[in-house]
């Protein structure tokens, strides 16, 4: 997924170093604070914020039957809560007893609402600074006469225009001009990698935009850790519920969609072989896999201090697990086919599953393994 790997790995790290705590303080009320600005006189607004804050404390990051949330919404996707569960791993709900959490505003759209909430911590005492984790929107609307919580991507993109290709609907701003010719070629790649893989084709939604954050916004994300100050095609997918997201891009973006349909096939899969394997069949950020490896083998050519199997890359969106992963699969692939990429993705997740499947796939011991890489860059990269 291209969105910022390794930003994305920090942030759940630290929620991991986190979540002992976090689980041991579940009993905590969290008090969901308001904006000044806000006219909580208006009884509609009062409502709409009371709900939330009720379902905040009604253990959102389990799936239930919530009584909070629209049932439509709870009938038709799993997890139902969009925000939570997209791009963050673990949930995003996952912060809120370590945060403060504020209502920034709820305005009216048609006839929902849209709450926007920031999640933040204090800096050091009398810094009079704050940490922003993120800014989020969530919708509201009447349900039998009573408001329940819903996502706001639905609202958000309600003016967005819509295509269906073959098994993919293609949403996208109205100022873009629908491109039928790249959406059949997107088409017709999912066809061929079910019929590689023989599995089934599915229905997906593809949201995209020319800017990743223009879709965030759609999501729900006002604010989110990797926003900004990247050039080029990033994207994101939610694999339950058969959603993609991508920005600075067009009808094809195959990267996500190989992790769509082949993610929930090694549910235990070290993410190298995940990233690698899309990389290797759907390029990254609109460039394929040998592009990478020359790009970055350029880098490393000229800094043989740096161990290859962990380097952040030439820029930090670009980590080895896309180039470095990818170079592995092409590699297991010639040598065994798709069989052998089965068996990589068959190791587990942690890092000493990757080692293990280098040893036992290509015969390299992790003290080798610098080595070997950097000679199979040169290799790959020169031809």
């Amino acid at each position: 997924m291209k969105v910022n790997h390794y930003m994305r790995r920090v942030v759940l790290i630290l929620i991991s170093l986190m979540l002992p705590q976090l689980l041991h303080g579940q009993g905590s009320h969290i008090r969901v604070s308001i904006n000044s600005a806000v006219d909580t006189s208006q009884q509609e607004i009062a409502s709409v914020i009371k709900l939330w804050e009720a379902y905040l404390n009604s253990n959102p990051d389990t799936l239930y039957d919530n009584p909070y949330w629209l049932t439509s919404e709870k009938e038709r996707f799993k997890p139902f809560d969009f925000i939570a569960h997209t791009w963050w791993g673990v949930s995003l709900y996952a912060w809120l007893l370590r945060c403060h959490t504020t209502v920034l505003s709820v305005s009216k759209i048609g006839e929902s609402y849209i709450i926007r909430t920031m999640l933040y911590n204090s800096l050091p005492r009398d810094s009079g600074k704050v940490s922003v984790v993120s800014i989020i929107q969530t919708g509201a609307r009447l349900e039998n006469g009573t408001y329940k919580l819903c996502n706001v991507l639905p609202i958000n993109t309600r003016h967005w225009e819509k295509e269906q290709v073959g098994s993919i609907k293609f949403v996208f701003p109205p100022d873009h001009v629908f491109n039928g010719t790249l959406a059949e070629r997107m088409n017709q790649f999912i066809d061929s990698v079910a019929a590689v893989w023989q599995i089934t084709v599915v229905p997906i939604e593809y949201y995209f935009a020319d800017d990743i954050d223009r879709v965030a916004k759609a999501l729900g994300f006002d604010y989110w850790p990797a926003e900004g100050n990247i050039i080029g095609p990033r994207g994101f997918m939610d694999s339950k519920n058969r959603i993609i997201y991508s920005g600075g891009s067009n009808e094809w973006y195959p990267h996500e969609f190989v992790h769509l349909y082949i993610n929930p096939l090694f549910p235990i899969a070290h993410h190298y072989f995940l990233e690698g394997y899309a990389t290797l069949v759907g390029g990254s950020g609109g460039q394929d896999l040998l592009w990478h490896i020359r790009r970055n083998y350029e880098y490393l050519k000229d800094h043989p201090e740096i161990d290859v199997l962990t380097f952040k890359g030439v820029d930090m969106f670009t980590p080895a697990s896309y180039f470095i992963g990818g170079l592995l699969c092409k590699m297991a692939e010639e040598k065994g086919g798709l069989q052998l990429i089965r068996k990589l993705m068959s190791y587990g997740k942690e890092d000493e599953d990757l080692y293990r499947a280098i040893q036992e796939v290509f015969g390299v011991g992790k003290e080798d393994i610098n080595n070997f890489l950097r000679k199979k860059l040169t290799e790959y990269a020169t031809k």
